[in-house]
Formats: C-alpha cells, sequence, structure tokens
C-alpha cells in the first residue's frame, strides 16, 4: 500500500517576476547598448550585459539585509 502523497506547492508573487524581468530582461539590454554605442566593442558591451544584472541583484540583495538589521 501506498502512503499519503504529499505536495510541495511553491507561491512566486507578482512582484517577483516583475523584478526579475525587469533586472534580466530590461537592464541587461539597456546596459548592453549604453556600453555598446560609446565603446563599439561587442565583447566588452556582452561583458557588461552579463554582470550588471547579477551587481543589480547582489545590490537588492544587501539592500534587503540592511532593512533586516536596522529593526
Amino acid at each position: 500500500m501506498r502512503g499519503k502523497s504529499e505536495y510541495i506547492i511553491v507561491v512566486i508573487p507578482m512582484s517577483e517576476i516583475k523584478k526579475i524581468v525587469w533586472v534580466d530582461v530590461i537592464a541587461s539590454t539597456a546596459l548592453y547598448y549604453a556600453i555598446q554605442l560609446p565603446v563599439h566593442s561587442f565583447l566588452i558591451a556582452s561583458a557588461g550585459s552579463m554582470a550588471g544584472p547579477l551587481l543589480i541583484r547582489w545590490s537588492l540583495r544587501q539592500r534587503g539585509k540592511q532593512r533586516v538589521r536596522r529593526l
């Protein structure tokens, strides 16, 4: 006989999805063109558009940690 099945439900708020889309798609595209136009280097622009969203997410996490510490 089988035991009771357990299900895990993960709820992701729409605000988190919007933040992910903003950071990954819009910010990386904006950074790519902001670096590409003055520098005219595909490699530097690609590296900047990859590193930019990582730095944005890191700074958002750091800001969230600081708010928790202040309470």
